[in-house]
């Protein structure tokens, strides 16, 4: 009888208890997801007094770091992610003043970018890591390898910078339309960065401020056949207004569209392209497009050519932010490429 007694007791305190499913349901709501269409818990580390946000996903494998560039963040990642966090973990974060990082009061000059990421690096002591960089994510995965060489296993890229030499023949650029040409949307934001690098600081900030010419002439229009409104929205809401636009103003100015300025941009450059060059048995994996805007044919030639341990995928047409045209093909591509280097 006691023994029925005490059964019976267990079996009160079990039917007691809220179910697995009602415990993971009120889980569920009280964690913070990068977005509802993005559905991995926000994660934050104190870098320099400022919150950086991440998402962290994945196995127990080897580690993927994503970094994204101007004018985006991590939700860039979030359709290439699920093919790989099947076998790794999978960690993107949000530059420092971008997605749902902090906007701290500093200059978000590249060499402050840098030593963020470095913080961000070091705070979740991340070993061994492989990068997937775009755009000015790839200044500074590039220039965080080349600084923590013994860090770095391997380092997928597309639309990045790697100065290459004037092109050669037969990769001279095609000959233009005389007539009814449409220029491309690269083509017409180029004259909109002159005008921002001309040096009046007025013209600069109402382009970026008020006009937010970075997500509205640029990013936007190339995806918009490729995206809902509201995926839309999420590249415009960590920008809702003027003053939460300096960090897109000053990758702006600190592009080095002529090839020599800021100083401070181009000797991360030529430090970083020093190392690419040099660096033994790092396995590299170039992804690029028909027609990039960063990168393009000779580009790949000669990449091809003159890198070390590279693979070269072509990943079709699209624009500069390829992965909102491809992102099967580019997770894909990069499990493919990890699976083949053992990383």
């Amino acid at each position: 009888m006691k023994y029925l007694a005490v059964l019976g007791l267990f079996w009160v305190i079990i039917l007691s208890l809220p179910s697995v499913n009602a415990m993971d349901n009120k889980l569920d709501k009280d964690v913070e997801l990068a977005r509802h269409d993005f559905p991995y818990p926000s994660k934050y580390v104190k870098v320099k007094g400022a919150n950086m946000h991440y998402v962290d996903t994945g196995s127990t494998g080897s580690t993927i770091v994503m970094l994204h560039g101007q004018p985006s963040w991590s939700y860039l990642w979030r359709n290439v992610i699920p093919h790989l966090e099947d076998k790794h973990r999978v960690i993107a974060l949000d530059l420092i003043g971008f997605g749902k990082s902090d906007k701290p009061d500093i200059g978000y000059t590249v060499p402050e970018h840098a030593e963020y990421l470095q913080g961000f690096m070091d705070a979740l002591k991340l070993k061994d890591v492989t990068l997937v960089i775009h755009d000015w994510g790839s200044v500074l995965g590039f220039d965080y390898a080349a600084n923590n060489p013994d860090n770095v296993k391997g380092i997928a890229f597309m639309e990045a910078l790697v100065p290459v030499p004037p092109a050669e023949a037969p990769f001279s650029p095609e000959k233009p339309k005389l007539s009814n040409h449409s220029p491309s949307l690269f083509e017409q934001f180029f004259p909109i960065m002159g005008q921002i690098k001309s040096g009046d600081m007025e013209l600069a900030k109402k382009l970026i401020f008020e006009e937010n010419v970075f997500l509205e002439k640029a990013m936007l229009p190339s995806i918009q056949d490729w995206l809902t409104e509201d995926e839309l929205n999420a590249y415009r809401e960590p920008f809702a207004n003027g003053k939460s636009r300096l960090p897109m103003l000053q990758f702006a100015l600190d592009a080095p569209v002529d090839g020599k300025n800021p100083k401070y941009v181009m000797d991360m450059v030529h430090k970083y392209t020093q190392y690419l060059h040099t660096q033994k048995d790092l396995p590299k994996l170039l992804l690029h497009l028909d027609k990039g805007w960063v990168v393009q044919r000779w580009a790949v030639e000669w990449q091809r050519q003159n890198l070390k341990d590279i693979t070269i995928y072509n990943m079709g047409s699209g624009g500069h932010f390829m992965q909102e045209h491809n992102p099967d093909g580019i997770g894909s591509a990069i499990a493919l490429w990890m699976d083949n280097n053992n990383l």
